[in-house]
Parts: structure tokens; C-alpha cells; sequence
């Protein structure tokens, strides 16, 4: 039914006193937006003020550490105003000597990040499909009071603000810090090799743009000779030697020094001590064998060794050649379960403290019989290794072995070093065992040394299984105390694969 005309005149009325209401209201935010826009400009001003007074505190502690500079005597110009001040007042000096060090490394600090990239031709895809990435980054690591970050770009372009290019380093810093890097790339065989130059940069840590260093890093339309790592694109790095298993591995080398002055002492005339030579003189006595009581029967080679010495670095010594059994009368110690290049750098290191290089013992001790294409002896090697250290529990030298195998794990030899790990109860190494299965499952699970290993040792496999469902570490034990304990394993030599063995 249609409104009458005093219901529409009434509405007619209604809408006008909202029309009002509004037009007051439009008054009311009006004021309401003058007042924001009066509390945004006041908010900049704050800032401003902020970024002054951080300004004026940062230039205070740089007078605050000259100040202190001066009351410790490490800089050179106090000695220089204090002649300038008094060269009218005092005697000229008619006959001087002395000294005077300056110490430009004093605050130097260093450190290495070994940054791996895994599924690494997936990389150009997933920036892709993030579509707002145009490199991937690495966590930040600290050395000294600064944080950097590593960067990489398949493209070879996009790093930062105004830097391009493919690896590089990121200071993550406002301070003005001097930079010396290395960057190196593990090859297929397990070596570093160096990329580009040994460099030194200032990072100024200006407020309006950020920084990158690496060989290869430029400013846009001015690109270097080579683009990308060892020259090589993208596409190209994925069929060369830099990536194995799918993965790229470099590894940062920094010394980063802070903005300080040097420090600067007087020049001690009197007789320099010299550098400790305890490690040369002990290995020394190793290799001579002066003043030797004990023998090792290794492989029909005889090493002279001195108990004195072993029984200080292992208590498993000690209770062998102190405790009334037949090798501390004989003197004659039988080693059937090592190899003799193996036991001497335990030796070695027993004498020394010093930590072996992975390739030298390598060089050293592997034999025409134990080298196969895959690199394996260097894995066997270090395995062996292990073992020794194991036996006679030495756990510093054990640590580093399992560090280096967890390092150098690939799929042939992952279920031999997972099965040592268990057996030693190498708990780092063997993480690291089960964590390289779940990221290559579908391989590994193919492979006849896994059948093996399922069929062997159970424990082993359920642990497997339990890691890579992700079952906590609490539930995983007590999966595995279900089952009866493992026969004690026998060592027993690398096969001609270089794998080991164990019943």
C-alpha cells in the first residue's frame, strides 16, 4: 500500500535531521584529523631528535674510549702533544734510546661458517615461487660485536641495495669495521678450495644503504670479468664438482677488526721468552724413540712408545701397564684390531694434543688396497680412528672423529658409519647418521648395505624408523629397551670397499 503524503513528509523530515547530523559530524573529524596530523608531525620530530641523540651518544663513546686511550697510554699522539706542549720548556735531549710497539691486531676477531645449501636445484624455483626472494640467506653469525649474514643469488644479480652478484658476505652492522675474508667451496673429494682472493674492506656501516663483499659483487651495469662462483652460472655450478649430493657447501673465513685505535706500549729491551715447544719436543721423543719402554707390535712394525706418557693421556693404559697385567711385564703391546698408520696418529696425538688433518692421515696411511674411487679410505681412516680412541678412551680425540664423519657422510657409507656409531654409542655422530637418512630416504632405502643393516642389527633400523617419524627422543628409547640388548660387536678391519665389518 502506498505511504500517504504526511508519512512521506515525515520521512522527508527524519532524513534532513540526518543529513545535519552528518554534516556536524564531517565538522567533528575534521578537527579529529587535524589532531592526528599534528601527533604524525610531532612523531617525526621524535624520531629525528632520536636518531640525533644516538648520533651524539655514539661520537660521546668514541671521545670516552680516546679519553681512555690516553689514561692507559695506548695511543701514539699523547707522547706527541706532550712534546709539542713542552718542546719550549724543556732541555733538548742529547743522547736517547728506547722503544715503542704498536699493536694493529690487538682487537681482532675471527671466525669460520660452513654454510651448506641442500637441494640445491631446487633453489631457482622456490625463490620463484616465493616470488618475493631474489637470493637465500644465511642465519646470522656473530664474530666478535658484529653480525653478518651470507647471501646467495642463482641469477646473479639482486644482493642488497645497490650490490650484485652471486656468493657474498652481508654485515648486518651501522659500525665502520674492517673485514678480511676468505671464501672457499668444498669440491667432491672433500676439500676446500679457495674462491677468488684473500681481501681486505672497510665496511663504513652507513645508515642508508647496506653492504656486500665477495668476489664477484658489483654495482649494477658493471659487471666483473666473471660472474658467478669459479666463473660458473647457476646452471653450470649444478653439473660441476662444487655440487655433490645435491648440495653446495662454503665455507666464510672473517677477521673483523672494530673501530679503536691501536694500542701502543713502550719496547721491552730486555731477552724475548720464546714460544712454548713442549708438542715439538714430545713428538720428538715419539719419533726418536729416546729413552722408550714399551713396544707396539702394529701390522710386523714395531713402535717404540713411553708408558709414562700413555698412562698420563689414558686410563685404559694405565690399567694395562700398571696393573700386574702381562703387558706391563713384557713391556710388548700387540695391536691386531689397527692399522699402523692409523695407531701412530693416535700416538701422535696422545704426545702432541694436536688434532690430525682428515687429509694428511689420508695421504699418509691409506694403502693401494684400501683406495677406491668413492673416497672412502679417507671415511674408513677416520673410522678407524674412532675405533682406537673408543678402545682406549680418549675422548678428545673421539669427539673430533665423529665431528669429521658427520661431515664427510655420503649415502655409500652412511649405513656403516651409523652402525659404528651405535655400537660406540657416538651419539653426535650417529644424530647426524640418522638425520642424512631422512633427507635421502628414498636412496638409501634402496640401497643392499641398509637390507644389511635391517637384517643385522634391528635396533639400528627401528632407530632409523623412529628419527624419521619424528618420534621424540624419550619414546625412541623406549622403543629400543624393548628389544634385548645387542651381542657385544667385534672390530674388524675395512674390506677392500672400505667398508667396516661387524659380528
Amino acid at each position: 500500500m502506498a505511504a500517504s503524503a504526511e508519512e512521506l513528509q515525515a520521512e522527508i523530515e527524519a532524513t534532513r535531521r540526518r543529513v545535519e547530523a552528518e554534516r556536524a559530524r564531517r565538522q567533528e573529524l575534521i578537527a579529529e584529523t587535524s589532531q592526528a596530523a599534528e601527533r604524525n608531525r610531532l612523531r617525526r620530530q621524535l624520531e629525528e631528535m632520536k636518531t640525533c641523540l644516538a648520533e651524539e651518544q655514539l661520537e660521546n663513546a668514541y671521545e670516552a674510549e680516546r679519553r681512555r686511550s690516553l689514561d692507559e697510554d695506548r695511543t701514539w699522539w699523547q707522547h706527541a702533544s706532550d712534546a709539542a706542549g713542552s718542546i719550549l720548556s724543556k732541555q733538548p735531549v742529547m743522547r736517547a734510546s728506547g722503544g715503542n710497539s704498536i699493536n694493529c691486531a690487538e682487537t681482532v676477531a675471527t671466525g669460520e661458517y660452513v654454510w651448506k645449501i641442500e637441494g640445491f636445484s631446487w633453489l631457482k624455483c622456490m625463490l620463484m615461487q616465493e616470488e618475493e626472494d631474489y637470493v637465500v640467506a644465511s642465519m646470522p653469525f656473530q664474530v666478535g660485536n658484529e653480525t653478518f649474514f651470507f647471501s646467495y643469488s642463482p641469477w646473479g644479480d639482486y644482493l642488497c641495495d645497490q650490490h650484485h652478484g652471486s656468493l657474498a658476505i652481508l654485515p648486518d652492522t651501522k659500525e665502520c669495521v674492517a673485514i678480511r675474508y676468505r671464501i672457499s667451496v668444498k669440491a667432491w673429494n672433500g676439500e676446500f678450495v679457495q674462491w677468488g682472493d684473500k681481501c681486505d674492506v672497510v665496511h663504513r656501516g652507513d645508515r642508508n644503504r647496506s653492504g656486500a663483499y665477495g668476489p664477484d659483487v658489483h654495482w649494477p651495469d658493471h659487471p666483473p670479468a666473471f660472474l658467478g662462483i669459479f666463473g660458473l652460472s647457476h646452471e653450470e655450478l649444478l653439473q660441476s664438482e662444487w655440487v655433490e649430493n645435491d648440495t653446495l657447501t662454503v665455507k666464510f673465513e672473517l677477521e673483523v677488526r672494530p673501530y679503536e685505535y691501536a694500542s701502543s706500549r713502550p719496547l721491552s729491551l730486555t731477552a724475548e721468552v720464546p714460544a712454548p715447544t713442549m708438542s715439538e719436543d714430545t713428538h720428538a721423543l715419539l719419533e726418536e724413540g729416546n729413552c722408550s719402554d714399551l713396544q707396539f707390535m702394529v701390522q710386523n712394525e714395531v713402535i717404540h712408545a713411553h708408558s709414562q706418557v700413555l698412562c698420563a693421556r689414558s686410563e685404559v693404559f694405565s690399567k694395562q701397564l700398571t696393573a700386574g697385567m702381562q703387558e706391563s711385564v713384557s713391556k710388548v703391546v700387540v695391536i691386531e684390531d689397527c692399522d699402523a698408520a692409523t695407531f701412530k696418529a693416535f700416538l701422535h696425538f696422545l704426545y702432541t694434543d694436536q688434532l690430525p688433518d682428515a687429509q694428511e692421515l689420508l695421504l699418509k696411511g691409506a694403502s693401494s688396497a684400501n683406495e677406491t674411487e668413492s673416497g672412502s679410505p679417507q671415511l674408513s681412516r677416520i673410522q678407524a680412528l674412532l675405533a682406537v680412541s673408543h678402545k682406549y678412551q680418549v675422548k678428545r680425540l673421539q669427539l673430533w672423529c665423529e665431528a669429521r664423519l658427520s661431515e664427510q657422510i655420503v649415502k655409500s657409507q652412511v649405513c656403516g658409519i651409523l652402525c659404528q656409531a651405535h655400537l660406540l654409542q657416538a651419539r653426535q655422530l650417529e644424530m647426524a647418521c640418522l638425520s642424512f637418512i631422512r633427507h635421502h630416504m628414498s636412496q638409501v632405502l634402496m640401497m643392499p648395505s641398509y637390507a644389511e643393516l635391517i637384517r643385522k642389527w634391528p635396533q639400528v633400523a627401528l632407530k632409523v624408523s623412529l628419527f624419521s617419524a619424528g618420534v621424540s627422543e624419550t619414546e625412541t628409547l623406549a622403543a629400543i629397551d624393548a628389544f634385548e640388548k645387542p651381542q657385544e660387536l667385534q672390530w674388524e678391519e675395512p674390506t677392500d670397499s672400505g667398508e667396516f665389518l661387524y659380528q
